[in-house]
């Protein structure tokens, strides 16, 4: 028999439960208390002592309800956490503090019962394991929350440790998860903040974008070296990611290494690992490796990655990208990349262009963002056409991440829910005070230039500093401001 009490919170309520079980010889097999329940597990009784127990027990003071049950609460959870651990798809064993092996779930058997003289799970945790040091690399595993390269009796696998403690906070055993090389490089990876299908999802207008996504088609299936040439924020990481997803290898492993973000000591250890540790190029040798302002990696690690290519050519399988803000043989002119390392990677090139050569695609770009963030704040904001205009008009120095960004500051100050052109803070932005249509191409060239050089001359407004700014000689500015006989403005 198996009943569910619901009581109130009464003191003696349980001890009169239990006696009114004795009198009637109701043998206890299992007993759970929680606040205002009570669960009983009985021996076996007759349906006609079940129902006169039932019947005095709600005449008990105190108790609101009572009802059979099919399983108590507790051995429903120890049976779905049974359960749980043997469909576990990775090997999993749970050792006490002493070093012996208390629970093995079914893929632990099936791993490691071949492997012993008595084809039984091994008692101690020491006889899993078949290298000197072992230990030391099972502590680095747990006080780093990072797997570990380690051999075991069924071969060398990562290794992974998680400490159990109890409800003291003590420490009293630890859960060992161990993991095949073969299981991680065909895990597929997603990138983390942006989800890439392909580059079907990638927002564009304009024809010059347009042809830059079909050329990236076609060399999204060869398999070779891919540099992807563009400024900042124009959107390589994610055509890069786009080319692995319609690639054959689309299920395999996605790995970025940002080289302008990672100091060069973190690099070394991310791409070649540790003694304790295996790195990227250990775990993803059949994916592809995408190496982000490549510019910027030390040339320690350039000699190294080189050297790593040419001793492993005829085995190696994954496909390596690289971004840059300019071509990779400018950067190997400058010194800052090997020449080596650019002729084995300079094979395939994708260039983007900047946000301003495509004004088209600044509108669709401001309205895919703003729905972005409406969808994450739950609102509904909008541009207003000053706002609008504003935008369209200006340069982008920092493309689509830039544009992203604005609307994302924009959103946050707007009032009544729309993005005025005052809620935008744009650094340079140009205001025209004159419409550009109906003017010739040499018309709107020079207006456009008089309204860019006076906003710019307020901030410099030393002609050498402006001209150093701006990228010209002085002697270029200097005929460009009395060209347009420009003024400083007095404040």
């Amino acid at each position: 028999m198996k009943l569910a009490i619901t009581t109130e919170n009464k003191l003696g309520i349980t001890d009169d439960v239990l006696s009114l079980l004795r009198s009637h010889q109701a043998d206890l097999v299992k007993v759970e208390v929680e606040d205002g329940k009570i669960y009983l597990h009985t021996q076996e009784l007759e349906k006609a002592v079940q129902g006169t127990i039932a019947s005095q027990l709600m005449k008990i003071s105190g108790i609101k309800w009572v009802n059979q049950i099919d399983v108590l609460p507790g051995v429903e959870t120890q049976n779905m956490l049974a359960s749980l651990m043997q469909v576990m798809p990775d090997p999993v064993l749970g050792v006490n503090t002493k070093g012996q092996i208390a629970y093995a779930n079914r893929k632990a058997g099936n791993l490691f019962k071949p492997c012993t003289e008595n084809h039984k799970i091994p008692d101690q945790m020491k006889q899993i394991f078949v290298s000197d040091g072992w230990q030391q690399k099972v502590n680095a595993a747990a006080n780093s929350n990072l797997p570990v390269n380690i051999s075991t009796i069924a071969g060398t696998m990562l290794l992974e440790v998680q400490g159990i403690k109890n409800q003291a906070g003590q420490m009293n055993g630890a859960m060992l998860l161990f993991r095949d090389y073969d299981k991680i490089r065909t895990s597929s990876y997603v990138m983390q903040g942006e989800e890439i299908d392909g580059l079907e999802s990638l927002v564009y207008q304009s024809e010059m974008f347009k042809s830059t996504v079909q050329k990236a088609k076609k060399l999204a299936l060869v398999e070779a070296p891919l540099s992807i040439v563009g400024e900042t924020g124009t959107g390589k990481t994610l055509l890069a990611h786009a080319c692995h997803s319609m690639s054959q290898r689309s299920h395999e492993l996605f790995t970025l290494i940002d080289c302008q973000a990672i100091k060069s000591d973190e690099m070394e250890v991310m791409l070649f690992g540790t003694k304790n540790r295996p790195g990227v190029l250990q775990l993803n040798q059949s994916g592809t490796l995408f190496f982000s302002h490549i510019e910027f990696m030390a040339q320690h690690i350039q000699q190294k990655l080189l050297q790593y290519f040419e001793s492993n050519s005829k085995d190696l399988k994954v496909r390596v990208m690289v971004s840059s803000g300019q071509k990779l043989e400018q950067y190997q002119q400058s010194g800052k990349l090997l020449s080596e390392l650019v002729l084995m990677l300079d094979v395939l090139r994708l260039n983007v262009s900047p946000l301003r050569e495509r004004p088209e695609d600044i509108e669709p770009l401001m309205q895919h963002f703003l729905y972005q963030f409406n969808q994450q704040l739950g609102q509904k904001t909008l541009f207003s056409l000053d706002a609008t205009v504003k935008m369209k008009r200006y340069y982008w120095p920092g493309n689509a991440s830039q544009l992203k960004h604005a609307i994302y500051k924009a959103i946050m100050i707007a009032k009544d829910y729309t993005i005025q052109a005052s809620d935008l803070d744009l650094e340079g932005a140009i205001s025209l005070e004159t419409d550009l249509e109906g003017l010739t191409l040499n018309e709107a060239v020079n207006e456009f230039e008089r309204h860019f050089l006076q906003h710019w001359y307020q901030k410099y407004p030393s002609t050498r500093k402006l001209a150093r700014q701006l990228g010209v000689s002085h002697t270029t500015i200097a005929q460009k401001i009395n060209k347009y006989n420009l003024k400083q403005q007095q404040d």
